[in-house]
């Protein structure tokens, strides 16, 4: 086989930008679970973005290793930041250093398919050496194909990570980052016969915080955000054509708390959500999955947290204007638990727009905007966050790229949630890969 098959996968996935972080790149991670929507059926073959289009003289080759192949990346970064802890009335501005290696194995087989990525993320501030981190993660997965109608596919993932002061889950104002250890285990199955296809999810997360120790050993204990969270969903989807489908999705989940929280009763709840929309791939004008439902938490202790319930949507897509522009979006209002002292859950609203031009064969210009809004009903808060980036990625040749993106985030807490910041970040990156 002149050009193996997991070989192609692993090549479009780094030219997407999947191993590289983009805007949110001031902290290694956040506890923000990926969009359910994103696991129905998106791409039906009839469109290819900017980002994901092949480019056989540049991407790389990987190493063949029996019946598997293995893809090697180091990206080495020099970035700034204006406000290194967050805080508009404790800004500090400092140059950091990022050392992300990256290794996939991915099979090569006809039918079955197994991978293990290994992934890290070293940052080494100038000044401000409390900002230190050192993030890694390590995620096998694979898929067993039972027949042409069943495919059964197991991931699992086990990291550390440090949490984003753009997420919902943390305070963004401190001085020390906020890590964490994440574990998960996650079974799907997909049957699909004629026009009708039913999926299956099962996923356990478990996250387990570290405790805050600031400069002065001052020790802040976060084992109250300990937790474990079980997921299950269901999805028929029915094909009307080739181009566009129907679907329709219920799923439950159950977080349960290890520790009290202040002393308070445990946070644990029920979510419930029913989803339905359409799937669409309309050769050379856009893709995309759209859904609107109603979604419902309940906790354990309602006396002191207040159910929440009320309308949810997701959606996602691209636009084709030309061959070498891709206009991407996501749009998303979900129900979700929250950490707040006396707060339920809180609702997420969040608009993300991102364009991919190709300006050269090798050189892609990038640009995003990104809006969020996050409700407390029941103190009646809110926190806005908005978030820009521009910027290039330059494949001089196939082992060797560049890239560079200048961004701005801002953060709006309602009053004693947290203080206001701004973020003016940049990034300038070197990117070896094999």
């Amino acid at each position: 086989m002149a050009r193996p098959i997991a070989c192609t996968l692993v090549a479009g996935a780094i030219a997407g930008g999947v191993v590289i972080p983009g805007i949110a790149w001031g902290q290694a991670n956040t506890l923000l679970l990926p969009s359910e929507t994103a696991n129905t059926l998106y791409d039906r073959g009839h469109n290819i973005s900017v980002a994901e289009r092949p480019r056989p003289e540049y991407d790389p080759l990987g190493i063949r290793l029996g019946s598997f192949v293995a893809t090697t990346q180091l990206s080495t970064s020099w970035a700034y930041s204006s406000n290194v802890f967050n805080d508009n009335t404790n800004r500090r501005a400092d140059s950091l250093l990022i050392l992300q290696p990256y290794v996939g194995i991915y099979s090569d087989w006809k039918a079955h398919q197994a991978q293990l990525v290994a992934t890290g993320d070293l940052r080494r501030y100038a000044n401000t050496t409390i900002r230190n981190q050192n993030a890694w993660s390590l995620a096998p997965s694979g898929r067993l194909d039972i027949s042409d109608a069943l495919k059964v596919r197991v991931e699992g993932q086990v990291e550390r990570g440090y949490e984003s002061p753009f997420s919902g889950d943390v305070i963004a104002n401190l001085t020390v980052p906020s890590r964490f250890l994440h574990s998960s285990l996650a079974t799907r199955a997909v049957y699909g016969v004629g026009r009708s296809r039913i999926s299956t999810a099962l996923e356990r997360n478990a996250y387990s915080f570290d405790d805050l120790v600031f400069a002065d050993g001052t020790v802040r204990q976060q084992n109250y955000r300990d937790r474990v969270g079980y997921k299950g969903s269901l999805t028929y989807e029915y094909g009307f054509s080739p181009s566009v489908s129907l679907y329709a999705r219920a799923e439950a989940d159950r977080l349960r708390y290890s520790f009290l929280s202040f002393g308070q009763p445990n946070r644990d709840s029920n979510g419930y959500r029913l989803l339905g929309g359409a799937n669409f791939d309309l050769a050379g004008v856009a893709r995309g999955t759209i859904g609107i439902g109603y979604g419902v938490r309940n906790f354990d202790a309602s006396y002191l947290y207040q159910n929440l319930r009320g309308f949810s949507a997701e959606a996602r897509g691209d636009w084709f204007p030309s061959e070498l522009t891709t206009v991407s979006f996501q749009l998303q209002r979900v129900l979700s638990d929250t950490e707040l002292t006396n707060v339920g859950a809180m609702w997420t609203n969040r608009a993300h727009v991102s364009v991919d031009h190709e300006l050269l064969y090798n050189l892609i210009l990038t640009g995003m905007v990104e809006a969020e809004r996050r409700d407390y009903p029941q103190r009646q808060l809110a926190t806005n966050v908005y978030q820009g980036e521009i910027g290039a990625r330059y494949q001089a040749r196939r082992g060797l790229g560049f890239q560079a993106a200048i961004g701005y985030g801002s953060s709006r807490p309602a009053r004693g949630l947290a203080n206001s910041f701004d973020e003016l970040r940049a990034r300038v990156s070197v990117i070896l890969r094999r």
